[in-house]
Parts: structure tokens; sequence; C-alpha cells
């Protein structure tokens, strides 16, 4: 066998794909716009869960500055003057602001963490270490946070709060405003803005997808009428080629194959009839015409081949083989029974081999060759595997002739990769060249 190959005809026509092709791209469709819109809903419970809480932190930090500048600030700075009874009017201001539950203890801290006023009773004069958020407030900055144990909150477990820290100004000295929240109001203001947030969101989203689905499914659609279509039309084209081809075989025998076989008989019979001299010629006369008979066999063959079919695919592998035998090859062939095979696959199968006999009756300088045809796996799945052996020169260097103009080996395999196949080129152990094809049993599997 050699890489020096000879002309084939390509394969036919590829199979359109399985009905069922669409309808996976479908569902791959919907799957992937089903898992956009779940993601955007979480992205947008999250987002809606962060909005709600800056709002309620802005919200609260607006709130502690007005308490602190309006309620706080006016009736202290009298207090912690010495004026009677203002005190207890700070007391009952504060009390009644508290009243409608939306802020549920105030403190007046100084710089240093010491309590000069708070809701809670007993905490006055009070010295606590001063936090970072009390801190931050004496610099002159409201800053907000979330303390799950806040410090001047007297009950029995972790009570979660928001506490918001504001810069408060009396003559004289600098103090610190702490106003406590209650956190369930955070929940029910996020859980407000994602009722007003995902029914828009989610409802493009889903309107969206409502509106694509019949559109991708009248696209999937029209693509499965076109395939049908056209794997009608190559069907049509295939059979019309069928045809063509049977009737140029059928011409081709009983035209000039029957013309030749009279000839040479008729030559034949002539022979004695012609001076003994001259008898040589005639012989040589009747070989040409017997070789041009065979020629013409064999490209009826080409024009038409037999049918591959059932056990039919070894026996016209074994006649390709033939003119190996003509030329004094061995040819030892080992075909196992095949299960059902596609048309176009035994059609691939029978022009790989027939192109690498070819090769090796041209080229490989071979005295014997071996040809196995069995069942075998692919990809997990039931195939065919070709092997076209023999003891000649091996394949050169590069097989790829493709340079030179011939293109025999290289459309052997595209043809068997086109189907789905592969084809590997090697040395045989002991001299020689090995050519193997491997296809699934059925195109597109």
């Amino acid at each position: 066998m050699s890489a020096e190959p000879s002309s084939s005809p390509t394969s036919g026509p590829a199979p359109a794909r399985r009905r069922t092709a669409w309808g996976r791209e479908l569902a791959a469709f919907c799957a992937v716009a089903l898992f956009v819109l779940l993601a955007v809903s979480a992205g947008t419970v999250w987002l809606s869960e962060r909005i709600a809480r800056d709002n309620a932190l802005e919200e609260a930090e607006g709130i502690a500055e007005r308490l602190a500048e309006l309620l706080v600030a006016p009736v202290l700075a009298d207090a912690m003057a010495g004026v009677p009874g203002r005190w207890e009017e700070l007391d009952r201001d504060v009390r009644n602001r508290m009243s409608d539950g939306s802020v549920t203890r105030m403190v007046v801290w100084r710089a240093t963490g010491e309590i000069v006023y708070s809701t809670e009773p007993g905490q006055q004069g009070r010295v606590i270490p001063p936090s970072d958020g009390l801190l931050a407030a004496v610099g002159g900055e409201t800053v907000a946070e979330v303390d799950e144990q806040p410090e001047t909150t007297p009950g029995d477990g972790p009570q979660t709060l928001l506490e918001v820290y504001t810069p408060l100004t009396v003559p004289g000295e600098q103090l610190v405003f702490e106003a406590y929240f209650a956190y369930d109001g955070i929940d029910r203001q996020a859980a407000r803005l994602r009722g007003q947030i995902i029914p828009m969101a989610i409802g493009a989203l889903v309107v969206l997808q409502l509106v694509q689905v019949p559109i991708a499914t009248s696209l999937a659609r029209r693509v499965r009428r076109q395939e049908a279509e056209r794997t009608a039309l190559v069907q049509r084209n295939v059979e019309a080629s069928d045809r063509e081809r049977r009737a140029i075989a059928a011409d081709v025998h009983d035209g000039p194959v029957q013309d030749l076989a009279g000839v040479s008989y008729a030559l034949s019979a002539l022979r004695n009839s012609v001076p003994e001299e001259r008898q040589p010629t005639v012989d040589k006369l009747v070989g040409a015409v017997r070789h041009a008979v065979q020629s013409l066999r064999r490209l009826m063959v080409d024009i038409y081949p037999p049918d591959l079919s059932g056990p039919g695919l070894a026996v016209a592998i074994a006649d390709a083989a033939e003119p190996l035998r003509d030329a004094g090859i061995e040819v030892l062939m080992d075909a196992a029974p095949l299960q059902e095979t596609a048309p176009d696959v035994t059609a691939v199968l029978y022009r790989t081999a027939k192109e690498a006999l070819a090769n090796v009756a041209h080229h490989a300088q071979a005295k014997r060759t071996w040809i196995t045809l069995e069942e075998t796996e692919l990809r997990r799945g039931p195939a065919v595997r070709l092997e076209i052996a023999d003891d000649g020169v091996g394949f050169p260097a590069s097989t790829d002739k493709r340079a030179e103009g011939h293109l025999g080996l290289a459309l052997l395999r595209d043809r068997v990769v086109d189907h789905g196949g592969v084809v590997t080129l090697g040395d045989r152990p002991g001299g020689g060249a090995v050519l193997t094809a491997v296809l699934p049993l059925h195109h597109g599997q």
C-alpha cells in the first residue's frame, strides 16, 4: 500500500439530522432562559435587600439627626445648666416621641463614654468604653450600624437593634446623641421594596420569555421543515443519480461490452484460418479485446456498485480485490457477519476498501494482502472496522500528495471523518503498511 492514490468517486450525501435535534435545541433554549430567570430573580432579591438596608440606614440617620437637633438639644442645654424641671421635661418629650415604637431608646454620651442621659433607668452617669461609632460621631460624622448586643440594653437576651450615632452640640461641650431603632423595621421595608422591585423585574423577564418561546418554537419548526425539504431533495437527487448510473451501466453492458465480447469470439474463431505467422497477432488482439472487456466491467462496477446490504459488502470488497489476484498478489480476507448497517456507511466502507486496494495494486509492490472486516466499538457505540494490510514497501515519509494533484487518500480520510469515523495509517509489523478505518454503524449516532 502506498500514499500514491488513485481517484475514486466521492461518497453520497450524508443523511439529515434526526427529527429530535430541533426539539433538543428548543429544550436547551428554554433551559437557558429558565436559568437566567432564576439567576436574575436571586440577584433581584439580594439587590432589594441591599437597597432596603441602605435606605433604612439613611432614613434612620436622618431621623436621629432631627431628634438630636430639634428634640433633645434645646432642652438638654438647660437641663445641664441646672434649670429646674428641664430633665423631667426632656424625659417627657423623649418618651412621647418613643410612643409610636419607631425608636426604642435614646442615649446622650460624652466623648469619654459617660452616659449623660438615657431613657433606660439607672444608666445615667455610667461610663462605658466608647465604641467606634461613638468616636466617629465625636469627630462630626453620623454613623449607623447594626448591633446584636447593645451596651445599654438591660434585657435578658440579645436583641438586634439599629444604632445611629450623631453629633450633638450644647454650649461649651461636644456630645453624641444615640438613637436605637428596631431592626425588624428594616425587614418590613425590605419586604415592601421586594414587593415593588421583584414583580416589575421578574414580570418583565417572564413576559419576555413568553414572547421568545413561541418565536423560538416557530423558528425551530421552520428549520425542521427546511431540513425535511432538503432531505427530500437530497434523496431525490440520490435516487436520480442511481437511476442514471444504472442506465449508463446497462448501456455499457448491453452495448460496448457485448460488442467487444463478440469481437473476441470472432477473432478466436478466425485464428485458425489465418496464416500461422499471423496467429500471434490475432492472439494479441484477442487479449487486448478481453482486457478492454474487463476494464469496461470494472467501470460498470464503479458507476453502479453492487448490492452492499447484508453480506453483499464483504462480497463486493472481495470482488474489488480481483485485480490484485490477477497481478499475482495473494489476498486473504477475514469478514465477520455485520449488523444491519446504514447504506451510506456501507458505501463509505466499500469505497475506502476499493481505494486502499487500488493503492496496494499500483504502488505497494506487495506479495500478500490481508483484508479484515469486523464489528467493534467507537465512542461507546457499535461500529465496523475495516483493515487493509500488505507486506509491501510501506508508506512514504509523507502521505499528503495533494500538492502533486493526488487526492485519493485525502478524500478517503475526509469521507470517513465526515461520517463520524476515524482513519489511521501505520506500518505493519514485519514490513508493509496498514490502513484502518472505523465507522459507526449508523451515521450521526
